[in-house]
């Protein structure tokens, strides 16, 4: 599953010189996508936002580190934004890296979290409760839960033909987590998350997993 979303609660802004790779040159197989400012519209399949939790929450507790990249385009910007993105999860760790800063650090009831007015696939960010990692879990899949379930959810979900869940915002909300318009794929195999696009006021968010691999180390967690 591609390493890339990320949704959760621990998230801290920090440079982590010891992963050098984050001096990273985009590989030929991470294509920076065209931008786009028109999506479909979505119908509500209630069935498809049952399977989209399932799918959520088996990669939240799923075991594998994935590398890809993050891209955001502006409107009217020719030249996008973009860099690494690096994930190693083995409940009740996970670390993820975006251009060479760490952005979540969970180490079983330890998270390190930056500011949770980040523009992230997280709803939100909890540090310092002494939850447990199956706690921390619990509490990120109600809020996801609430976002697309019941008549008050803040998005429409439909399962693409692509195999890719859509979402399209129906209740606009101060801060909607993902934008106006969005799309996740998920990795059959590993259950991690391998691609998220993310529409939101004025610019495009992609990430793109390049590698996915179940077979994780001490070493992958820096």
């Amino acid at each position: 599953m591609e390493r890339g979303l990320v949704f959760t609660l621990g998230l801290v802004v920090g440079i982590v010189a010891a992963l050098g790779f984050y001096a990273w040159r985009l590989d030929d197989d991470a294509q920076l996508e065209a931008p786009t400012t028109d999506f479909p519209a979505i119908t509500h399949d209630s069935e498809a936002a049952a399977v989209f939790l399932l799918d959520w929450e088996r990669w939240r507790t799923a075991t594998f580190v994935s590398e890809g990249t993050w891209t955001r385009r502006l409107d009217g910007v020719d030249e996008p934004l973009a860099g690494s993105l690096y994930t190693a999860q083995d409940p009740p760790r996970r670390l993820v890296v975006r251009l060479g800063a760490t952005i979540e650090q969970v180490d079983n009831q330890i998270a390190t979290c930056n500011s949770s007015n980040e523009e992230i696939v997280a709803p939100v960010c909890v540090a310092g409760t002494g939850m447990s990692y199956d706690q921390r879990v619990s509490v990120e899949m109600a809020l996801v839960r609430g976002y697309v379930t019941g008549e008050s959810r803040e998005y429409d979900v439909r399962l693409g033909e692509n195999g890719c869940y859509q979402l399209e915002i129906v209740q606009p909300r101060l801060a909607s987590p993902w934008g106006k318009w969005s799309e996740f794929c998920f990795d059959a195999e590993s259950g991690a998350l391998r691609r998220a696009k993310v529409r939101r006021q004025s610019a495009t968010d992609v990430e793109l997993i390049i590698s996915i691999s179940t077979d994780v180390s001490d070493a992958d967690f820096g």
